[in-house]
């Protein structure tokens, strides 16, 4: 047997032997497969007296009468014979005699034994007791099974597919852990398998997010109207303003003594002009008027700058920049930003967001925001639209994302606060959305690469 190269060729030349040992004229093997009889050898002799040798053998599934009786010596766990019961119908053979009565034979069936589960049975057929007293003891022939089954348990597992391998390599390896590990242990170790295996099965809502800063939906800057200096500033970023209300002056007396000079400029051109008319020199009339209209048209452009000297609230809000306190004096040039105030009617969140993640979020998408000021009382948003353009910001591209209350905003919210928002732009496993970045940057290197 040992010279046969597959499973099939051993078991052919085990029958044979049988066959030609004791006399029998039939014998079959029953080979389990994970518990349960999975196909049935059998080798006949040419003629029923057993004194030729075996001429013909067949693969097939084995059937009922045949399993019983092999379940019934396996269940024992010893060799039964048809003929070993004191009376017909006993408990000890019952399937065996079934059997036996059904082939018109006598019938043995020989337990074949395995590391943890016998591995099938043989079941040798002789025409009739007489010819079955002749053979070989059944200790002996028990003995030659015993022999011959760790040869057949090692092809087996040999032709074993890689998967069945596998399988039991797991098998033996998880007993042996069962075995070695604390009971408290392994119930840690189930609870962390369960608690990943949710993390990579259950969708869950994915967020992208980053820094978000409160905003005024109206939000005026107010510029110096001419070059000139700070006079005296009344407010300061933080405080509340109503529309009209001063917010700072600049020094005028520069615009005064250039609106003295304009206004004697008009007096005096004036003057000429009702002189030339006296004359009826209409051409001096002429020339004197226009000088007066221009005197004019500079007066009230003085007067104008002299009230716009004055910085006043547009509406009512809120200052959020401009603090002067320390510029009194401090010449400003025409169009340089003094202040910036803000609405408090209506706010607007800009969220920044990655250039990695900006792809996926869309127009309308929900989200929450957790302000640094009131970190207990996240705040429900809605995407509104996305800035087209990237902005580089502590050394990364981001997208400018603006997004409005669902509902009224707190009293305690103020243009200027920052936090965190996080946008919901869709369900995924957790595991799928921590490792995301990770599988997108390794995909964007080997494209470089």
């Amino acid at each position: 047997m040992a010279a046969q190269p597959s499973l099939q060729g051993s078991l052919r030349t085990l029958l044979h032997g049988l066959l030609a040992r004791t006399g029998a004229v039939r014998a079959v093997l029953l080979w389990y497969e994970d518990g349960h009889a999975g196909q049935a050898v059998d080798a006949r002799t040419a003629s029923d007296d057993g004194r030729q040798p075996a001429s013909t053998l067949t693969i097939q599934q084995p059937d009922a009468r045949l399993k019983d009786a092999a379940e019934e010596a396996i269940d024992q766990g010893m060799a039964i014979g048809s003929d070993e019961g004191a009376q017909p119908g006993d408990w000890l053979n019952r399937a065996q005699q079934t059997l036996a009565a059904n082939e018109g034979r006598a019938v043995l069936t020989l337990p074949l034994p395995g590391a943890n589960d016998p591995m099938g049975a043989v079941l040798l057929f002789w025409p009739d007791h007489a010819s079955r007293r002749q053979a070989p003891d059944t200790s002996t022939l028990i003995h030659w099974m015993a022999s011959v089954a760790p040869l057949l348990a090692a092809q087996g597992r040999a032709e074993r597919p890689w998967h069945w391998h596998a399988r039991e390599a797991w098998r033996h390896r998880r007993q042996r852990w069962r075995q070695d590990t604390p009971r408290l242990q392994r119930r840690l170790w189930y609870a962390a398998g369960t608690g990943l295996v949710a993390l990579a099965l259950l969708p869950m809502p994915e967020r992208v997010g980053g820094t978000a800063r409160i905003e005024g939906a109206q939000q005026r800057v107010l510029a110096a109207p001419t070059d000139g200096f700070i006079k005296a500033t009344h407010v300061h970023p933080g405080d509340r303003v109503k529309a009209g209300q001063v917010l700072a002056d600049l020094a005028e007396q520069d615009l005064k003594l250039e609106r003295d000079r304009w206004a004697s400029q008009v007096a005096q051109q004036d003057n000429s002009y009702a002189a030339a008319m006296t004359r009826a020199d209409r051409a001096e009339a002429a020339l004197a008027l226009s000088r007066l209209e221009e005197a004019q048209a500079q007066l009230a452009l003085i007067d104008e700058q002299l009230k716009r000297s004055q910085l006043k609230a547009p509406f009512d809000g809120i200052v959020i920049q401009g603090d002067l306190s320390q510029s009194i004096g401090a010449p400003v040039k025409q169009g340089d930003t003094l202040m910036t105030v803000a609405s408090m009617k209506r706010f607007r969140v800009v969220i920044d967001i990655d250039e990695a993640d900006v792809a996926r979020v869309r127009g309308g998408q929900s989200g929450r925001i957790a302000l640094s000021a009131l970190p207990w009382d996240a705040l429900d948003l809605k995407v509104a639209r996305i800035t087209p353009l990237g902005v580089a910001r502590d050394g990364r591209n981001v997208f400018e994302v603006q997004a409005d209350f669902t509902q009224a905003p707190p009293v305690d919210i103020r243009p200027g606060l920052t936090g965190q928002a996080k946008i919901v732009v869709g369900r995924r496993p957790l595991l799928w959305s921590w490792a995301r970045p990770l599988v997108n940057r390794l995909r964007f290197l080997w494209w470089a690469w």
